[in-house]
């Protein structure tokens, strides 16, 4: 090779070393790579980046530990990883999977102070992951913000409990905050401010939101300063009831000659059993509340209690969440809660036997005049409220004199939203269900080209970018009058009016989130302590 060459292919070297792929966090150096956003511009992408160790073997069941460090450059360009379930998938489900991906618009080390929107993903804590296959944020980038998802442990793996301290209850919980204290420890090398963290999920993540926002600050240490809560409030939360029997249920059916009654004899035969035999037990998990710590609380009390933490939240439903259940409906099922509309008041809301047949009774009015196997869009309405709208008016209504809490329902009907399909439409319920407002801010599912959308499918993802985007930088979604969002001025609710704001092809503000108020006089009136939900069918 002749010396201009050599010169040549040693300069591009070093340029190649230094173009900010390589980022040294507190166990290593990791690399990751260049890819574009939807606008055009570059940006830095760090996938499956461990946060924690393995848990697996002795970690099985155990909290969060901190990941050996490593030598050389660890390689973080794509996600390999999910953790383990039942959906399909063509990423490997393993018990090894407690990694997060950053993505940044601007190039590591430099001097940057960017939020960060930090994502919990749903799939009732059962299902799902953080990936870029699962949440691509391309259309987040060119924002001007950094994005941050997570895995966390599930189903078995993640929210199985003892209740008695030596199986933690909520461990994916727990591995989400763990998360967040990575971020606090390396956000700033990728240009990213870790005193303006905002945290946002959907559907159980919305939950997982949810119940980090309860009770005070662990060590007085904020590890986020706003929330972000799509379609789920842990006020309607996914509990999971009898969590110890549970578990030893679990550990008789992985190993029939298990009959001890001792959590640590549990603990041994649940670390040696096989991941598949864990996950196909088939146990019903979700969360629980824990005598002490950071989820030890009943979510309606808390509210009730103002034991929350008083930072800006910006939090809403779809138009019809439950619509998607229209082809599941069974008559058998319509006609047990026509017979018996107790069976219409959630059972975690509690009430004496006699006042929850009073108030199914007069909660099925609110919906119909008919019954729900002639009336089948008064079911999917009641469905809709019972598990979204009605815990997340309740919760909005005690907290939004106590922190700025900015609603929003999604009405916007498009083809991106992957649910366009009028022949599975009822006439009396509206149409957006469960899951479509995602298709609209991230590269989910079906919308990588958005050539193949409608214009104004295209204006609503955009517009909803802005929306969210502006609420990470200000912890206000319309800081300023804006000529692309109507020049609406979205307002702070208020508990006695609830006022949000209707996504459709054009903005208004409305007031009171459906039934809600028809609905809350009913409940508030019968219901009885422990004041766990306010919701969940």
């Amino acid at each position: 090779m002749n010396f201009l060459l050599w010169v040549i292919f040693l300069t591009g070297a070093l340029v190649n070393c230094d173009d900010g792929t390589i980022v040294e966090i507190h166990t290593g150096k990791i690399q990751g790579h260049i890819l574009k956003s939807a606008n055009g511009h570059d940006y830095y992408a760090f996938q499956e980046i461990p946060f924690a160790s393995p848990p697996i073997g002795k970690n099985r069941y155990r909290l969060p530990q901190e990941p050996d460090s490593w030598d050389g450059i660890l390689k973080t360009t794509k996600n390999t990883k999910v953790c383990y379930q039942g959906t399909k998938f063509t990423l490997n489900k393993t018990e090894d999977c407690l990694y997060l991906n950053v993505y940044t618009p601007v190039v590591p080390g430099s001097d940057n102070s960017l939020p960060i929107l930090f994502w919990i993903h749903g799939g009732g804590f059962n299902w799902g992951s953080g990936t870029y296959d699962d949440y691509g944020p391309k259309y987040l980038m060119g924002q001007d913000i950094i994005v941050v998802s997570t895995n966390y442990r599930l189903n078995a793996f993640g929210f199985l409990s003892t209740e008695d301290g030596v199986i933690p209850g909520n461990l994916g919980m727990i591995d989400v905050q763990f998360a967040l204290k990575w971020v606090q420890k390396n956000i700033r090398r990728f240009g990213g401010n870790p005193n303006q963290v905002i945290i946002a999920g959907e559907s159980c993540g919305s939950m997982g939101v949810n119940m980090l926002l309860m009770g005070p600050w662990s060590d007085g240490i904020p590890l986020f300063h706003g929330a972000i809560m799509e379609s789920s409030s842990q006020l309607g939360g996914v509990f999971q009831l009898n969590a110890r029997e549970n578990a030893f249920a679990l550990g008789r059916k992985v190993d029939s000659s298990f009959s001890s009654n001792d959590s640590h004899d549990l603990l041994e035969v649940l670390q040696k059993a096989s991941t598949e035999d864990l996950y196909n037990a088939k146990l019903i998990m979700g969360t629980v509340t824990e005598k002490e710590g950071d989820f030890s609380y009943l979510a309606l009390q808390a509210y009730m209690d103002k034991n929350f933490k008083k930072i800006p939240v910006m939090i809403g439903i779809n138009s019809e969440e439950r619509i998607t259940s229209v082809k599941k409906i069974d008559s058998t099922a319509l006609a047990k809660m026509d017979n018996d509309p107790s069976l219409l008041i959630s059972p975690y809301i509690h009430m004496s036997p006699e006042n929850r047949t009073i108030a199914g009774n007069l909660l099925k009015k609110v919906y119909t005049d008919k019954t729900f196997v002639e009336d089948h869009a008064a079911y999917i309405r009641w469905a809709t409220d019972i598990d979204f709208s009605t815990p997340t008016g309740k919760q909005v209504e005690l907290a939004a004199d106590y922190a700025p809490h900015y609603v929003y329902q999604f009405s916007y009907w498009g083809k991106m939203g992957a649910n366009y399909k009028p022949e599975s439409m009822l006439e009396g319920a509206e149409r957006v269900g469960h899951m479509e407002e995602l298709h609209y801010y991230w590269e989910f599912l079906n919308n990588n080209d958005l050539s193949l959308f409608p214009e104004e499918d295209q204006r609503t993802l955009w517009r909803m970018v802005r929306l969210w985007t502006n609420f990470v930088k200000y912890l206000n979604p319309t800081p300023e009058k804006d000529e692309f969002l109507f020049n609406i001025t979205w307002p702070k609710a208020k508990p006695d009016t609830l006022e949000y704001l209707n996504i459709n092809s054009t903005f208004e503000i409305r007031q009171n989130l459906r039934q809600y108020r028809e609905i809350s006089s009913i409940l508030d009136k019968y219901m009885e302590p422990p004041y766990e939900a306010y919701g969940h069918i």
